[in-house]
């Protein structure tokens, strides 16, 4: 690993997603350019429901330029720009209620076993 985790050049953001896609989903399709740290779907705040919208944090810069290179004309992907906020990124939620699932609200399972993940369940990190 060269470089190290530098959030302001390995957070990939990535728009025109389909509103379906849950967080595993995404974490799914762009592992195959590398290791995602963290994946953060923008929700309207009221509904809980995608924009269509997320960044997606690899563990090296490398990866996310092979992320949006891959991209290009595909999807819209590009570098995040630095806005000072890289650590809010980092730091993990700490998820109390083990009894529902964060993604969709729905008790009896988690967000690695949900149902409504189009791409079926993924392993816990």
């Amino acid at each position: 690993m060269s470089g190290g985790l530098a959030p302001s050049k390995s957070t990939v953001y990535v728009s025109n997603l389909s509103f379906s896609l849950t967080n595993n989903d995404l974490h799914r399709i762009f592992s195959k350019y590398g290791k995602v740290v963290k994946v953060t779907i923008v929700k309207d705040k009221d509904f809980r429901k995608s924009k269509g919208v997320a960044f997606v944090l690899f563990l090296d810069k490398e990866s996310a330029q092979n992320c949006v290179r891959a991209l290009n004309n595909k999807q819209k992907a590009s570098i995040a720009i630095d806005n000072g906020r890289a650590t809010e990124f980092i730091r993990r939620r700490n998820y109390t209620d083990k009894s529902r699932c964060y993604e969709c609200g729905d008790t009896g399972h988690l967000s690695y076993a949900c149902p409504k993940n189009m791409l079926g369940e993924r392993e816990p990190p």
